[in-house]
């Protein structure tokens, strides 16, 4: 009997030693994957933040760009008024003031529609650009998470 014991002592003492061989050694593997995994997702999210990062100065460019294109229209604005007061002081008669007037008046609203158009269809192409960068961190992550599945 005492052999019994010894060898079922030495066989459990075998299927320990394999047990949490195995144990340490899957233990391993999932340390491993997981400093995998917290490397990958450091890049994933370095690159979403170069993504918003490359947005914004996009935004700024372009909001440079529109508030310079702004600014020119104001002053050459500010030129074509002063011309038009000049004009206006000018005029000899009641009718012709009426006239010269109503003429401003559709060259203001004809100049405020295109510079409208203007400003919209640049907004339009700024916002476009601006989400570009984000647009391909989208499909990225969609692709990511195509080859997980």
């Amino acid at each position: 009997m005492t052999d019994t014991v010894k060898a079922t002592a030495e066989k459990t003492t075998e299927k320990a030693t394999e047990f949490f061989a195995d144990v340490r050694e899957k233990a391993t593997d999932v340390a491993e994957k997981g400093k995998k995994f917290a490397a990958e997702a450091v890049e994933f999210n370095k690159a979403n933040v170069e993504a918003i990062v490359e947005a914004g100065k996009i935004v700024a460019k372009g909001a440079q760009e529109m508030g310079k294109t702004n600014m020119e229209f104001a002053k050459k604005n500010f030129e074509e008024v002063q011309v038009a007061v000049k004009e206006l002081t000018a005029v000899k008669s009641p009718t012709d003031f009426v006239k010269f007037q109503g003429e401003l008046a559709r060259k203001g609203f004809d100049t405020a529609v295109a510079q409208g158009s203007k400003n919209t269809e640049a907004m339009v192409k700024l916002v476009s650009e601006m989400f570009q960068p984000i647009s391909n961190r989208i499909a990225a992550t969609t692709e990511l998470f195509k080859k997980a599945a």
